[in-house]
């Protein structure tokens, strides 16, 4: 997964990313805080990420994978980008995973409007979230839904310092129009 600053109007990005190998999927967002644009494109392998000049200096997340939620074909209308920045140590960064596969995944996966989420992670312990939804509804659900997950077993609280920024986003353009898995 690459996320990147969207320069050009987003019909532009997603023509140009159309034209390449091993794209998954791709969706152009507008930041509802009136951020700069992002363009999030997930990718076969890094090698196709890396040959197409829309996506360059943007932030790698090389290890992605798909969580899968609703399963209707609607396309996307909003995006939720949740930032854990910086480097993490190998223990955080695991704690991070197994919360969000065993805990956060299972509490939103039967919310309506869910499409699913892409979770990335970065050689440097970082991590980033894009959750795909069809209403702000099912964002607030979800929302209330992992704020309402008990730790498990064995987690530590100290390893799992929330994310640092989170971007609630319009989905301006999506490619393919319904979530795919990786």
């Amino acid at each position: 997964m690459r996320i990147t600053p969207l320069d050009s109007p987003a019909e532009h990005a997603a023509a140009e990313l159309k034209q390449h190998s091993g794209l998954v999927s791709a969706y152009a967002l507008r930041p509802m805080d009136q951020q700069q644009p992002v363009l999030v494109s997930v990718w076969e392998t890094a090698a196709y990420a890396d040959q197409a000049a829309v996506t360059a200096g943007g932030r790698k997340y090389d290890d992605t994978r798909f969580q899968d939620c609703d399963t209707t074909d609607a396309p996307p209308s909003y995006a939720q980008l949740v930032y854990f920045d910086g480097s993490r140590s190998q223990a955080e960064a695991d704690a991070i995973e197994r919360a969000n596969n065993e805990r956060i995944a299972p509490a939103v996966r039967a919310i309506p409007g869910n499409l699913g989420a892409y979770v990335g992670r970065a050689h440097d312990g970082s991590f980033a979230v894009l959750s795909l939804t069809t209403s702000l509804q099912a964002v607030e659900d979800s929302q209330r839904a992992i704020m309402s997950t008990a730790l498990l077993p064995g987690e530590d609280p100290a390893l799992l310092t929330g994310p640092q920024r989170i971007q609630l986003a319009w989905v301006l353009s999506a490619f393919p129009a319904t979530s795919v898995a990786v």
